[in-house]
């Protein structure tokens, strides 16, 4: 039996009132494309979800969905729905759905997000070995934005975006170094031996000076196996006369200041000076 908008708007409903098992993101997508328009299009943190773009965990578990319609067309009005009308850019479909772009969403989300994850949202998207955009075009795409709500936050964000950053944690640190004076380090900074062969890549680094930030997750605690291998990474590290920083989240919880105190302690014994 074919499924008509009547059947569609009502799964899309049932989903949202489930409350012992909450559904995600994709299923009211899904329930929710299966009655949308053609000119209608997931957008916002909605579109960030499918995308798999970064987003912090309060906008990830937002059941709500983000419909976008160009100019001239009436946003949708149902419950559980945010419309936006009037929205452009490209869009494309991923796992199926309408979605916007993924740089149209990262703009899209320029309003939305606080500078720290705007800027970890754009360093995702310029993030692998074979990112989907660089620094530079997400500098050349925020410079042409004139009069939209977020362009002075994006264009900020696009200044501070970095090549083949792995997580939000690492864009979080680096900003915060940045921000306490301490000068720029290095992303994702690979450490050669004498002999020119490869020995580690760390997190955040300072050449010059043989001073690295190393973030360590949970699971580098409780995988035994990464526990193993991180001993022997930073014992070759430390062999090619570098001093690494570990740090986790609660160097950060904590105001931080512990962890400028060891990168300036680090940076300063090293013959920083700035």
């Amino acid at each position: 039996m074919p499924i008509t908008p009547e059947r569609a708007a009502l799964s899309f409903r049932r989903l949202r009132a489930e409350r012992e098992h909450p559904a995600s993101t994709f299923d009211l997508a899904r329930a929710y494309s299966k009655r949308m328009p053609a000119t209608h299009v997931f957008s916002h943190s909605t579109a960030a979800v499918i995308h798999g773009i970064w987003l912090p965990s309060r906008l990830e578990g937002d059941r709500r969905l983000h419909v976008s319609v160009p100019p001239g067309v009436r946003a949708p009005q149902v419950v559980g729905i945010i419309g936006h009308e009037g929205v452009g850019g490209t869009t494309q479909r991923v796992y199926g759905f309408p979605v916007t772009s993924l740089i149209q969403t990262w703009i899209d989300l320029g309003p939305v997000l606080p500078r720290v994850e705007l800027v970890a949202a754009a360093d995702f998207l310029c993030s692998g070995r074979n990112p989907w955009h660089t620094p530079d075009e997400l500098r050349a795409v925020a410079a042409a934005l004139i009069g939209r709500r977020g362009c002075r936050a994006l264009r900020k964000a696009a200044a501070l975006a970095r090549a083949a950053v792995d997580s939000p944690q690492e864009t979080r640190t680096r900003l915060f170094l940045v921000d306490a004076g301490i000068p720029e380090p290095v992303v994702n900074f690979e450490i050669l031996d004498a002999r020119g062969i490869f020995v580690a890549r760390v997190d955040l680094a300072w050449p010059r000076f043989k001073v690295c930030v190393e973030y360590e997750g949970d699971g580098h605690r409780s995988n035994q196996r990464q526990f193993r291998v991180d001993i022997t990474r930073r014992e070759r590290v430390e062999d090619q006369k570098w001093r690494m920083v570990r740090i986790t989240d609660d160097d950060l919880k904590t105001g931080g200041q512990e962890l400028l105190r060891r990168v300036r302690a680090a940076l300063v014994e090293r013959g920083a000076r700035w």
